[in-house]
């Protein structure tokens, strides 16, 4: 029995899921920028911050590599970068700021 139809759907799947368009990184950057809010507002889910870094961080190099974004406009967001994540700094409030700005950039190519 042969997998012809199987793997054509499943090859259609990969190309898509490696073809993000820029209203999918819009709307996944909208959530990550909502989700921070909320954690922010309601002091939980913090624990989630490395989860939207690793996510940020993934969108970014796949904005920069579609040349969709200045990479020296949305900036990389490291937890260890002292110049972005001061002590005591709201780490949540930087995730969702960081990924507001990265929205715009999207956003002003048109």
């Amino acid at each position: 029995m042969s997998n012809g139809p199987t793997n054509a759907i499943q090859n259609e799947s990969n190309e898509r899921g490696n073809n993000m368009t820029k209203q999918a990184m819009q709307g996944v950057l909208k959530r990550i920028s909502g989700s921070a809010e909320h954690s922010s507002l309601v002091g939980v889910g913090a624990g989630g911050d490395l989860l939207f870094i690793q996510t940020y961080n993934k969108l970014r190099k796949k904005a920069i590599a579609n040349n969709w974004i200045d990479e020296d406009i949305v900036a990389e967001l490291d937890i260890n970068d002292k110049s972005i994540f001061r002590d005591n700094a709201a780490i949540m409030d930087i995730i969702g700021a960081a990924a507001e700005i990265f929205r715009g950039a999207l956003q002003e190519d048109g």
